[in-house]
């Protein structure tokens, strides 16, 4: 059996459980085996086994094993809720405004919320109460892992707790998206100091995302699939007006062929030309992408000699994101290129093998 028919088995699978149907049977030549890679590389083998386990028994390592997975999605799932509960108490207390993004609110939308895995929470804070926010993060029991680099924060606690405080909802990465959510506070309703996306901004924000992704590196089942779950919530979305607050991105078109990719694998929709197209590169690409595809996408557009240069000298506005400093001293972007050079061939080593293996082609 192809990759390609194993994707779109998994599809089915996965479907099955969002109509609340039987899942259709598997394959006689589909490895349960390769099916539950399949599912981990997109990050939806935890839900992907509630439809396995209404099928006849699979060989017994495998079944093991996929359990296994479905079992941690569930304690993952769990601890992650009632810590977000907790770290919006004490937000609250502290009377800092914040707003909880992407998954921990998608995954409310699913048949069970622990069929939406996620690998850590994200909130978005306004930029001056970072440093409030680590001094009630680290009372919590994280450690701050990376703070003041990028365009948010990241804390730990074992043994799976991993929370990513924004203070913007895009960087460089994206950049086109910034000008659309300059303000995201304006887009939303305020609950006490819990914030909330109003359903069609919130939308405009998970095809922006997830925009970004599929063209940095590619995306995943598990984003396109997310896309047919808040269309056909309760949530009251209008794909058109998600689709006009992006606008001024010039990605519109993107996101509407995502979306319908969405209701072409999850609905009733006939894959058009282009559609097929998308599916092929994602397939291809896991749940956020592949290093690879992000290289030859960026090569694409600066070709090698500028994707090299980046590589080596990165703009000012990426650099000031992973060096605060050059917020208040631009003059020293020459002297941290040099640390940058020195220090990143040791960062990331497999990512930064894979950058210069797609350039070295041909």
């Amino acid at each position: 059996m192809s990759e390609t028919d194993i994707h779109a088995y998994l599809i089915k699978l996965l479907r099955s459980l969002l109509d609340g149907a039987e899942p259709p049977a598997m394959p006689a030549d589909c490895s349960p085996l390769a099916l539950m890679e399949l599912a981990e590389r997109h990050s939806v083998a935890g839900m992907a086994y509630y439809a396995v386990e209404k099928l006849p028994p699979i060989d017994l390592e495998t079944a093991v094993k996929w359990r296994q997975i479905r079992d941690k999605a569930l304690v993952r799932d769990l601890t992650q809720l009632m810590d977000l509960e907790v770290i919006g108490r004490a937000f609250s207390d502290a009377g800092i405004r914040f707003l909880p993004l992407k998954g921990s609110i998608i995954k409310g939308l699913y048949p069970q919320s622990d069929m939406r895995t996620m690998s850590d929470i994200d909130i978005l804070i306004d930029p001056e109460n970072a440093e409030k926010v680590r001094e009630i993060m680290t009372e919590l029991g994280y450690s701050c892992e990376h703070f003041g680099y990028d365009v948010h924060d990241v804390y730990h606690k074992p043994p799976v707790m991993s929370v990513e405080i924004h203070r913007a909802l895009f960087g460089e990465d994206g950049k086109e998206f910034q000008p659309v959510f300059a303000d995201p506070w304006a887009y939303c309703t305020a609950d006490g100091m819990r914030y909330s996306f109003t359903p069609d901004a919130f939308f405009a924000y998970i095809l922006a995302h997830a925009v970004k992704h599929l063209e940095e590196g590619g995306t995943g089942i598990r984003s396109v699939m997310d896309l047919h779950v808040c269309l056909k919530s309760e949530m009251g979305i209008s794909l058109r007006r998600s689709l006009d607050i992006l606008a001024p991105s010039g990605k519109r078109e993107n996101a509407a062929l995502m979306a319908e990719l969405s209701e072409v694998w999850f609905g009733d929709r006939p894959h058009s030309e282009a559609t097929r197209k998308l599916e092929q590169y994602i397939f291809g690409s896991g749940t956020y992408g592949t290093v690879e595809n992000a290289a030859a996408n960026r090569i694409a557009r600066a070709g090698k000699l500028g994707y090299l240069m980046r590589l080596i000298f990165p703009p000012f506005e990426r650099m000031k994101e992973h060096y605060p400093v050059l917020r208040k001293a631009p003059v020293l972007l020459p002297g941290c290129w040099l640390v940058r050079l020195v220090t990143k061939p040791f960062i990331n080593r497999r990512q930064n093998a894979e950058k210069l293996k797609t350039l070295m082609k041909k």
